[in-house]
């Protein structure tokens, strides 16, 4: 991955989150990742395929998965449930605006520059989140990749020119047709989710999107995304809308769009010391990862659907050429325990050589939850939900940096409810 090497061209860095959410929520992460350096090409961006679908590079789709983790909502049922006949399938500004103030929040709490809400980003990405919910409730691809608009032959009348919100096949291309400035480098997350509940209670549109932005924020490749620290400008939006063949009266989705760009006066904006996610004083985040593509643990035989790990720590050092991360210690401050860990850098990355190659001034601490009872309830209750809902946890760990100084770091932490 470059997330933290940016050019004065229109670089583009496309994120999916996908995830199904059945009240508690089954979550699953999909990723795509493709860059255009160049001010001139009309061409679609190159675009890696999912690693876990079972299609050629040529047909820029990816295999929509779902996984089924009982998961509960990041705050108390009471203050989420709504009549789902009040949810209309529109576009929600003040859903997409609290999605984009949480990631501004949660960049300003740990150092970088906030990130403005941006009228040009929000109009592109509501655009293309009206494309989405026209096919996913038009139709059920087995394989759609969120970030293009191109036909897809099974379901060609609801993709494609079909689909009466389609602005570009790519990401570049829908920049490009809304004429958005071609020499700054633009971000896309885009999160997906679907609650069902039998009596007709479903989360807010706000909450939907507060809910998405942690789940981003909970996996490592969408996460380095959205701290990249030259980023200024975010635009978010967010579509409610019926899923296809689904009762009206009991389940509702939500997809999140979420653009976000560096601007001339930000653009060679960096971070001096050691940058982390979460960091001293982050809370509510989210208590486990699920499944991210590319798969942050392959080669490891874990299976996240079943056995997730806690919420990943997010190390970087922008100004360094290289980083070591060491003497991990990952402390549970409530139970008194130590919570064991993994480090995934550049030296172990399963994805060398690949676009999502981790850069060697980055690194990931994977809390491993394995021994964890930490669901609190549903039909995995007593099993892994990763680190514990609602405590404080003690990150602290050393950086030899460049091989030549050793720097110390030590940040304290707080989950929200388990999801």
């Amino acid at each position: 991955m470059t997330f933290n090497r940016l050019t004065n061209s229109l670089t583009l860095i496309p994120m999916m989150l996908f995830s199904s959410v059945f009240l508690n929520a089954c979550e699953g992460i999909f990723k795509n990742n493709a860059e255009s350096g160049s001010n001139n090409s009309t061409a679609a961006d190159t675009v890696q395929p999912d690693e876990q679908a079972s299609v050629t590079p040529a047909s820029l789709e990816v295999a929509v998965e779902s996984t089924s983790p009982v998961i509960k909502p990041s705050v108390p049922e009471a203050d989420i449930e709504i009549n789902i006949n009040t949810v209309e399938n529109k576009s929600y500004e003040s859903a997409g605006l609290a999605g984009s103030q949480l990631i501004s929040r949660e960049r300003s709490q740990c150092g970088l520059a906030a990130v403005t809400q941006n009228d040009e980003l929000t109009k592109i990405a509501n655009q293309h989140a009206h494309y989405i919910q026209h096919v996913l409730a038009k139709s059920a691809p087995t394989l759609f990749n969120v970030h293009h608009e191109n036909g897809i032959t099974n379901i060609k009348e609801w993709t494609g020119t079909n689909n009466p919100f389609f602005t570009g096949i790519s990401m570049k291309e829908r920049l490009l047709a809304a004429k958005y400035p071609r020499n700054y480098s633009v971000v896309e997350n885009i999160s997906h989710t679907t609650y069902y509940n039998s009596v007709g209670k479903v989360v807010s549109p706000e909450l939907a999107a507060e809910g998405m932005v942690k789940s981003l924020l909970a996996a490592p490749y969408h996460l380095s995304s959205l701290m990249i620290p030259s980023l200024a400008k975010t635009g978010t939006s967010v579509v409610a809308y019926t899923p296809y063949g689904k009762d009206v009266d009991t389940y509702q989705s939500y997809v999140l769009v979420n653009n976000s760009a560096t601007s001339h006066e930000t653009e060679n904006i960096s971070f001096k010391g050691i940058f982390t996610y979460p960091c001293d004083g982050v809370t509510d985040t989210n208590t486990a990862l699920y499944n991210e593509s590319p798969n942050p643990v392959e080669g490891t035989n874990r299976n996240l659907s079943t056995n997730p790990i806690g919420q990943p720590i997010y190390i970087s050092m922008p100004t360094a050429n290289s980083i070591s991360v060491s003497n991990i210690k990952f402390y549970d401050i409530q139970r008194d325990i130590e919570v064991p860990t993994d480090l995934l850098d550049y030296r172990d990355d399963p994805h060398k050589n690949t676009a999502y190659e981790l850069l060697k001034n980055e690194a990931f601490i994977l809390p491993l939850t394995d021994r964890f009872k930490s669901c609190e309830s549903g039909r995995r209750q007593g099993k892994n939900c990763g680190l514990y809902g609602n405590s404080a946890y003690r990150v602290s760990f050393e950086v030899l940096v460049d091989g030549k100084i050793l720097e110390k770091k030590q940040f304290t932490f707080t989950t929200g409810n388990v999801n």
